[in-house]
């Protein structure tokens, strides 16, 4: 099944050279990338990349070429996909942006660099070749890319498709911050980096056990400039019971408030759902639920509920 196509990436040329964008942030952090970043929804990947182009760099493209298609499996964050662009571009100078460091760099640099995103080697040669769109699909396994397949664009894949996010995508930006639901968002390794090595409750699980756990839950994350600083999950069935779960702030940024706005969201989703009953378990942080996301003790137990703000008296719980 193709995962969702939720990204573009563009590579702007002037010459023989390609404007480099050395990223700051995950993914692929410190190492050197096109330009791009994610659609919005109610977007083309062409309008995407139109804007993220003017926001990365100042260049104003007008009619960016669709390149190709690439998708992945194993990697740092959930699978999904990026509509590939090219572009010329009239002149070199750019304008700096808070993703990274701008530079541009020879084609034969971009296509065989230690430095760059290594699966740039396996198409972009091709794409500056005049090759017609492909299929590029990569699959890693400990951080290591393990196979390349190259193929035709899948019969489904439309480029010029507008992108219409899954249910229950929602997002929410305050100043520097923004909280989403999109697990094409998500960064695995600052979450299983958390939850193995730094939490108290989950000391230890295994890598594929959070991978699971992420898959088959409602996901929210907090981002920082494009790094991931908090997150939270809820496991659901949509219509009766939720339970939250695996909530962190990164250190560095507690004490503003995200912690009270993850609470806030999941709540505020169960409730849209019409979920009658959320529950949590928490050590010592009981004062905070119950300021911050109206839970109830349950017995003497480190669990916590919280009932729908309309549910009836004589409803079934």
């Amino acid at each position: 099944m193709m995962p969702p196509v939720a990204f573009t990436l563009c590579f702007l040329t002037h010459g023989d050279d390609i404007l480099m964008l050395h990223r700051r942030f995950p993914p692929n952090q410190g190492l050197w990338n096109g330009v791009g970043g994610h659609i919005e929804p109610g977007e083309t990947p062409q309008r995407a990349v139109i804007r993220e182009v003017a926001e990365e760099t100042g260049y104003q493209i007008s009619d960016p070429q669709f390149a190709g298609l690439l998708t992945w499996e194993g990697f740092e964050i959930p699978p999904g996909g990026i509509v590939i662009f090219t572009a010329k571009v009239p002149h070199r100078r750019f304008v700096t942006n808070h993703e990274g460091n701008l530079a541009w760099k020879s084609r034969a640099w971009a296509c065989s660099s230690p430095d760059v995103v290594n699966n740039i080697h396996v198409f972009l040669p091709k794409i500056l070749a005049g090759e017609a769109p492909l299929h590029y699909h990569f699959v890693y396994h400990d951080d290591l890319r393990v196979k390349d397949i190259i193929s035709p664009l899948p019969e489904t894949f439309n480029p010029e498709a507008v992108y219409f996010p899954k249910e229950g995508f929602a997002e929410e930006q305050r100043g520097d911050f923004l909280l989403s639901f999109d697990k094409d968002r998500l960064q695995m390794d600052v979450i299983e980096d958390f939850i193995a090595n730094r939490s108290y409750w989950a000391a230890g699980r295994p890598k594929s056990v959070i991978e699971l756990s992420i898959q088959h839950s409602i996901c929210l994350g907090i981002y920082h400039h494009g790094s991931q600083v908090a997150f939270a999950r809820l496991v659901t069935d949509q219509a009766t019971f939720a339970w939250l779960c695996d909530v962190f702030v990164d250190d560095e940024q507690r004490g503003g408030g995200l912690g009270k706005w993850l609470v806030e969201a999941a709540c505020r989703y169960v409730d849209q759902k019409g979920i009658k009953r959320t529950l949590l378990a928490t050590r010592d942080a009981h004062g905070f639920y119950e300021a911050y996301g109206g839970f109830y003790h349950l017995d003497s137990s480190n669990w916590m509920y919280r009932d729908h703000p309309n549910l009836k008296e004589n409803e079934v719980r």
